[in-house]
């Protein structure tokens, strides 16, 4: 029955329900209710693409596992007719305001005895720039539930370190988190309540709220990463699958919540078969061959048997990513197994691990779960984006490939010092815009680098570059004392900014294998002095060519034996990491080569394993009022208590930054610069080198 409409049951309805509850199995069985995702409101806007087939399509299926029907509103008006079908209406981070009369709608919704959803994001996340985020957009019409969301952007906090209420919300929860959302106020304690908070660190407040109001039932959630899966728009960015970590327990907190708006306990769902990994961080060493421990439980009255548990190396659980696979031939209600995981990885690298259990008799009890094996010490990539490089807003597949590759993947805003460094394995970077080049302190960090016997990977750019200047690029050359440079390709002729195809040369640097042509931007050739190379101690090979030609445009400089300290150095005429390169996907010749190049250049031990310097040494950024300190240029966006929002310049990506003044001064601050391009210093805290939050800042039109 919807809407909670009251039925007096007859006899037939009697038998009817003693049916149901003979039905064996932890679920029950379809249940006559119905569920509404809303995405009539730009809620697939964001990378994320919070939509039951998009980033909360593992959400969905769980609410289909609890035995409800699933559907979705793609563009009708909300109106109290249409939602009265539903027995909850979700709203996962809507970006466009509802008009009026939808939001009386929702409000008498909920009245008459409606189940309400509402899951919002940190303050400022307003994707398509209209004024309006979720927390606005939900604060337009949650007065009469008792609650809001503050206008807050808290600090990720996995998990949560906050109280966690004893209450049906929490049942079964250990362990949640927040990937920086915002909190909730109570307005009216009689009708509304927190149930798990942030830390006073963070701000405290609550994170997850409900409210009963009229007939109705309403959740209020502060964060959309918890029950994102990471299957939205792949080609924008590393997404956070928050949904089937294992060191959190969102799939009960969603069934939990669920049940909360159907006026069900939550006991009487559970999650028929689960498992974990015993003794929590899996490690090994690169080719050290390790069994882990996995435990499987079934939670249920019924036994399973011919359980199929399958192991893959990150998404998509394709065979092609599977690694090994395992049959469980029986397990009794309530049982624990204890089984084992056999595994080896040659290369370091944090694996992402996802494990899948399917169970061929009950869908509903297949589980999905991700966790991370770390192999040694994982390499740190950094791509240079402060000089205003060609092609550096054209990188989204680069991030989500190498991330999937157990890379971690960083870029810079601003100079780079010896602090940023310290901790990366490869730099790369790209020509840089016409008139730019590295500081001399930046060289000098550069130089340290590769002293350490760390990669450096330079991309150059060619005729169809939109404003790269290779000249930065043969200045750097020079600063370092190599003798070479990038020089415009004699076969070459612009393209029209279309990818272009490379050979790849056999060599003993970058393994080619079994392919032999990747594609790249638009090129430019390598010059080397052959006889000066020499003279310093330094060898080289030729990478990737035109198709049929012996001009280089890719070369591996190997200083192992010269006396100046350098390890490889890789010189690309073209960028082969650039979206178009790709070609929108991560499974090509390209993505290979681009890992294998990284791979190539790291040292053999992990830059992430030193130490970093301890609290009070000297700031190698300088100080936030220094002249040549490091800074943003943004757009001034929102305001917020102690933090400023701006539009990165260049990247488009909002930033959140705290300036440390007191609350009257900031916000005259802040009047004056609303809206306006503005440069703000920014003095990372000394006791933590790769920090984004930043506590001084300078305001200037």
């Amino acid at each position: 029955m919807t809407y909670r409409t009251k039925v007096k049951l007859g006899f037939m309805a009697l038998i009817y329900l003693i049916a149901i509850a003979a039905f064996t199995g932890a679920v029950s069985a379809a249940e006559n209710g119905a569920v509404l995702f809303d995405n009539a409101h730009l809620e697939s806007i964001g990378n994320a693409n919070w939509t039951m087939t998009g980033g909360y399509s593992d959400f969905a299926d769980t609410i289909k596992a609890m035995g409800w029907r699933v559907d979705e509103n793609k563009n009708q008006k909300i109106t109290l007719d249409y939602l009265k079908k539903y027995d909850v209406f979700i709203l996962p981070e809507p970006n466009t305001k509802f008009n009026p009369d939808e939001e009386q709608a929702i409000v008498e919704y909920v009245k008459g005895g409606g189940g309400l959803y509402m899951i919002a994001d940190h303050a400022g996340a307003d994707r398509n720039n209209d004024g309006w985020d979720a927390v606005k957009i939900f604060n337009n019409f949650s007065t009469p539930f008792g609650l809001k969301f503050a206008d807050k952007w808290v600090k990720k906090e996995m998990p949560v370190r906050g109280k966690i209420e004893q209450d049906a919300i929490t049942y079964k929860i250990k362990y949640c988190g927040t990937w920086g959302g915002t909190v909730l106020e109570i307005l009216d304690p009689a009708i509304a309540r927190g149930h798990v908070f942030l830390s006073e660190q963070n701000g405290g407040g609550a994170y997850i709220a409900t409210a009963n109001y009229g007939a109705g039932r309403v959740v209020a959630f502060g964060d959309s990463s918890p029950f994102d899966d990471g299957t939205g728009d792949k080609g924008s960015q590393q997404l956070v699958d928050g949904y089937n970590l294992l060191e959190a327990d969102h799939r009960q907190l969603a069934i939990n919540t669920m049940c909360f708006l159907f006026n069900k306990k939550p006991e009487d769902y559970p999650i028929k078969l689960k498992f974990y990994f015993e003794g929590g961080k899996l490690n090994c060493n690169p080719g050290e061959q390790k069994e882990f421990p996995l435990v499987l439980t079934n939670q249920t009255a019924k036994e399973y048997s011919n359980i199929i548990i399958d192991f893959y190396k990150n998404r998509p659980m394709e065979e092609k990513m599977k690694f090994y696979s395992m049959k469980v031939e029986r397990i009794a209600a309530g049982e624990k197994l204890r089984l084992m995981m056999p595994f080896k990885q040659d290369d370091r690298q944090m694996f992402v691990l996802y494990t899948t259990v399917t169970c061929a008799e009950d869908k509903t009890a297949d589980i999905t779960g991700f966790n991370s094996i770390m192999v040694g010490v994982p390499i740190m990539f950094f791509l240079d984006s402060f000089h205003e490089n060609d092609y550096n807003n054209r990188i989204k597949m680069l991030k989500n490939a190498v991330g999937e590759d157990g890379i971690f993947f960083t870029r810079s805003k601003y100079a780079m010092s010896d602090r940023d460094l310290m901790k990366v394995d490869v730099v790369a970077i790209n020509a840089p815009k016409a008139g730019m080049k590295l500081a001399p302190e930046e060289v000098v960090a550069l130089i340290n680098h590769l002293k350490k016997g760390r990669g450096l990977i330079l991309n150059a750019k060619g005729p169809d570059s939109n404003w790269g200047d290779n000249a930065g690029l043969n200045e750097l050359l020079k600063e370092l004392s190599i003798p070479a440079s990038f020089e415009a390709h004699p076969e070459f002729k612009a393209g029209g900014g279309k990818p272009v195809e490379f050979e790849v040369k056999k060599n003993d640097y970058i393994f080619a294998g079994n392919f032999a042509k990747i594609m790249g931007e638009s090129p430019s050739c390598v010059k080397i002095d052959e006889t000066e190379l020499k003279k310093k101690g330094f060898t080289f090979q030729v990478i990737t060519t035109l198709p049929g030609s012996e001009i280089p445009v890719g070369v591996v400089l190997d200083g192992s034996k010269s006396n100046t300290g350098f390890n490889k150095i890789a010189l690309f005429g073209s960028f082969h990491m650039s979206d178009g390169s790709y070609q929108m996907s991560v499974d090509t010749p390209t993505h290979y080569f681009n890992i294998r190049t990284i791979r190539a250049l790291a040292p053999e031990k992990g830059a992430f394993a030193s130490n970093a310097p301890q609290p009070g040494a000297a700031n190698a950024g300088g100080d936030s009022k220094a002249p040549n300190g490091p800074f943003l240029r943004g757009v001034a966006k929102a305001y917020a208590t102690g933090s400023l929002f701006i539009e990165d310049f260049g990247v488009k990506k909002e930033i959140r930054i705290m300036h440390g003044l007191n609350e009257e001064k900031a916000l005259v601050e802040f009047a004056k610069i609303k809206g306006k391009l503005i440069k703000v210093n920014l003095r990372p805290d000394i006791s933590e080198p790769t920090t984004d939050g930043f506590n001084a800042i300078e305001y200037r039109k």
